[in-house]
């Protein structure tokens, strides 16, 4: 059984939310979220300034729905991770998933760094954060639980698996963020990939029983 298609005002609804987001993405993106403003949403999106806080409540809401999608779009990324027998091939696979969703995805891979560098604040803080956090620690938490896999399996050295999943999760965090800097340090995307690629052997070799 089907369910009923939606209604006119429904689809009108969905067309203004993505309109807002869409906006809110651009100007978020160009001048930070900080620096902007529900008023400048609204007019770049074309709609109230009234109709932005009906769908989202407040700035921080808008945002909170950005990231929440861009964190769609990475965990489709991790998904993709084939279901290998061995701990240590899916935690490099993972790795390799994550620099193809900013690779391929670097606008919803910036919403994520730029939630990192620039957290959103005000009354909807607490939720906000929560709901994000939650998310982004079960995606860390696989690869920590594929770690602890591979030192039970004998496939690496026993090493605290909880520390070492902190630092590959920054390590690959910190390279890629390289390429959002605006000055000379910044990195190409073929420097990042070569970067990451030195980081992997270098892991294998130090893991390596």
């Amino acid at each position: 059984m089907t369910g009923q298609a939606p209604t006119r005002g429904q689809r009108r609804k969905a067309l203004t939310a993505a309109a807002i987001l869409d906006a809110a993405r651009q100007l978020f993106f160009a001048n930070g979220v900080a620096r902007t403003t529900i008023d400048e949403i609204a007019e770049r999106a074309d709609v109230s300034v009234g109709s932005v806080y009906f769908h989202f409540r407040s700035k921080e809401g808008v945002y909170l729905a950005l990231v929440e999608e861009a964190l769609d779009v990475n965990e489709r990324f991790m998904a993709d991770v084939p279901g290998d027998p061995s701990p240590l091939a899916r935690i490099l696979a993972a790795g390799e998933a994550y620099l193809r969703f900013h690779l391929e995805r670097p606008d919803a891979f910036r919403l994520v760094a730029l939630r990192m560098l620039e957290p959103p604040v005000g009354a909807d803080l607490s939720e906000a954060e929560q709901r994000i956090a939650d998310r982004v620690e079960r995606l860390v938490g696989a690869v920590g639980a594929d770690l602890q896999a591979a030192i039970d399996a004998g496939e690496v050295r026993p090493i605290a698996a909880v520390d070492g999943m902190r630092f590959l999760w920054g390590a690959w965090n910190g390279v890629i963020a390289l390429s959002l800097r605006q000055d000379r340090l910044r990195l190409t995307d073929d420097e990042v990939r070569a970067a990451l690629a030195e980081g992997r052997a270098i892991i294998e070799r130090g893991l390596a029983v």
